[in-house]
């Protein structure tokens, strides 16, 4: 719950080390500890992996790594997509939901220079003409810092001029993004034809996901048969049946026509997920516009991406498309 409130990992890690809880290798045993004797803390990395850890939503990751060959130590790290994930194999001890806010937000930090101030929009603001990513720089005066937003391409390639500053009043930026954003909200909440858009959309959502289930339970029975006849061959084979080339013929025929209903799988999987997140919209905007005070999570829900340009246009992209369906979608600082 830490991270979905907005602490990123670093914080997560000081806190975890103030309160002297046990890190991952020291639950099992490996207590190892510094030079100086005392025990090491916790840090980013290992909070970030703990986070992106599909365990705890109860599955399984199969396939991971594997070894250049028998004969060498090194071990290659598998990508993600290409590994075997098998789901709901023990309880779950967070949801669906929280993991994903959760990826959203380590994914939105990402690529922002400015590692000293945590602010609201973070990894959300981004520069139209080149885009990367908007961090901030402190001008400091007796009484006060006043907090700008900065181009990264121009702060680190200022002499080529790849880009401009995009100097602008953090404060006043993000005022005026908030309220646009809520009053988008209205409109979807207040119009009734967004309305009715929006149950429309969820009914045929809702259809789509049961057809979706249906098709992947008929493709496990037909991957379970494929199985079954493989397995009949090697018996074929081994009790004399078949001839050798029969068998390789048939084996990999057998063998590829599982791979492709084992990918046609892993697709819809993918394509449930995503429509889950998509039915919740209508709480998602009603929360926004209710809330007293805006929260870092309930932007990273709602909001894909924020592009300011050179001429200072804001441009809200919205995670549903639905939002972004509505006219008015730009407005200007000034």
């Amino acid at each position: 719950m830490l991270a979905r409130n907005g602490m990123n990992p670093t914080n997560i890690g000081a806190l975890l080390t103030k309160e002297k809880v046990l890190l991952p290798s020291e639950v099992v045993g490996n207590r190892h500890t510094r030079k100086d004797g005392i025990a090491r803390g916790w840090n980013r990395n290992t909070v970030v992996k703990i986070l992106q850890n599909i365990t705890y939503l109860g599955h399984v990751s199969n396939g991971n790594t594997k070894k250049v060959s028998y004969k060498s130590r090194k071990i290659l790290i598998i990508p993600k997509e290409e590994r075997t994930i098998i789901k709901n194999m023990h309880m779950a001890i967070i949801d669906q939901e929280t993991f994903d806010i959760v990826q959203d937000m380590i994914a939105s930090r990402r690529g922002v220079r400015t590692k000293t101030y945590d602010w609201l929009l973070k990894g959300l603001v981004c520069c139209k003409e080149c885009g990367k990513k908007l961090s901030l720089v402190p001008q400091k005066k007796k009484t006060k810092t006043t907090f700008y937003l900065r181009c990264n391409t121009y702060a680190s390639n200022t002499k080529l001029g790849l880009c401009t500053p995009h100097s602008n009043n953090l404060e006043k930026t993000t005022s005026i993004i908030i309220e646009q954003i809520k009053q988008r909200c209205r409109q979807f909440i207040d119009e009734e034809k967004y309305y009715k858009l929006a149950i429309k959309s969820k009914e045929k959502i809702l259809n789509t996901r049961y057809n979706i289930k249906s098709e992947i339970l008929v493709l496990e029975k037909k991957v379970r048969d494929l199985n079954n006849k493989i397995d009949q061959l090697y018996d074929d084979k081994y009790n004399g049946v078949i001839q050798s080339d029969d068998f390789v013929r048939l084996s990999t025929k057998y063998a590829e026509n599982r791979k492709a209903l084992e990918e046609r799988i892993k697709q819809l999987e993918t394509r449930t997920e995503q429509e889950e997140t998509q039915v919740d919209i209508g709480r998602i905007v009603k929360d926004f516009v209710n809330m007293k005070e805006i929260t870092r999570t309930m932007l990273v829900s709602l909001i894909e991406k924020i592009e300011i340009s050179e001429n200072k246009e804001i441009t809200i992209y919205y995670r549903f498309n639905i939002l972004n369906m509505v006219e008015n979608n730009l407005t200007n600082i000034n």
